[in-house]
């Protein structure tokens, strides 16, 4: 990507930041609270221009207090986590000099639950050493789901190279968030993953993986692919978002092994995806040689009903 439109992204992130911090401390009210949101504002900034390379930033940020150092951290995670192709190690040098490294470590290792997975979440926008990276791996297995997705996210994206062994080795079915965080380290460039190993893999967790970068990515080319998983497979998971993914793509679903696996969804499974694929676009013709008539009354209806809300719509706009 051009290194102009990353500025132009991480622009863009601190404007908007700055908007929402300075909107925040006007509702929210209080001068601790005001200041804590001045400072992470004024740490955006500083952290946009390091990005850069703009020289009065290049030789470092300075935060000594705990209070700093968490509003650099979370100043550090909001334009990291919405920067594509961000110079990381640019920020290297600013996250050992403030020892934010250490702080994290312990604000993980002293706090619990929600606040827990906060942190490691921000963990995973700095470079931090082998070390941290094998002490945050045992969150990996943690029963809190939201700790141990976040401890995911931050191994994951410190260690990409060990992505895939990691997910393959999981001891759970990763849920749709689980794969969005992962999408999301995928947006930032910082996870290069082919697809088509992970499509042609028994593992649940790596198909659907592949499964999940097909669709939010649009790639076309998957067809073959995704017809495999919906012949072989007998994951009901991996299935249905196989067979959701083609009709994301637009793709016609009247292939004989399709209508099989519809046919043996449940009656509420059915119904739920013929609404998704009335909400698709599917015309009625389509949509007849995958279900029963009496779910095609409940099709039509939704169909009828989506056209005359595009239409209303498309009236108001002109």
């Amino acid at each position: 990507m051009n290194l102009l439109y990353i500025y132009i992204i991480v622009i863009s992130v601190a404007s908007v930041a700055v908007i929402v911090i300075t909107i925040a401390s006007t509702i929210a009210g209080g001068a601790k609270h005001n200041r804590m949101l001045k400072l992470k504002a004024s740490y955006i900034r500083q952290v946009v221009s390091l990005l850069q390379g703009e020289e009065q930033y290049a030789a470092r940020i300075v935060a000594t207090t705990p209070t700093q150092r968490r509003a650099l951290c979370e100043a550090i995670y909001l334009v990291m986590s919405h920067t594509y192709g961000a110079n990381s190690v640019r920020l290297k040098r600013t996250v050992e000099e403030n020892h934010l490294e250490e702080f994290m470590l312990n604000r993980i290792s002293t706090s619990s639950g929600y606040r827990r997975a906060q942190w490691l979440m921000t963990m995973s926008s700095i470079p931090i050493s082998l070390n941290s990276i094998e002490y945050i791996e045992k969150y990996i297995n943690s029963s809190n789901h939201a700790i141990r997705i976040a401890a995911l996210t931050t191994f994951v994206a410190a260690n990409p190279q060990m992505a895939i062994r990691r997910i393959a080795s999981l001891e759970y079915r990763l849920m749709p968030i689980d794969l969005a965080h992962i999408i999301a380290l995928l947006r930032r460039g910082i996870l290069p993953i082919a697809y088509e190993p992970l499509l042609a893999s028994r593992n649940p967790n790596l198909c659907l993986l592949g499964i999940t970068i097909v669709r939010n990515f649009g790639i076309d080319m998957a067809d073959k692919q995704l017809h495999n998983i919906i012949s072989e497979s007998n994951d009901k998971t991996v299935l249905r978002e196989a067979i959701l993914t083609l009709a994301a793509l637009g793709r016609p679903l009247g292939r004989i092994k399709i209508r099989e696996r519809i046919r043996a969804m449940s009656h509420h499974e059915r119904k739920a995806f013929c609404r998704h694929l009335a909400t698709e676009g599917y015309s009625t013709q389509a949509l007849r040689t995958l279900f029963s008539e009496r779910e095609m009354h409940y099709a039509e209806a939704l169909i009828k009903s989506y056209k005359r809300e595009l239409g209303c719509q498309q009236y108001t706009q002109s």
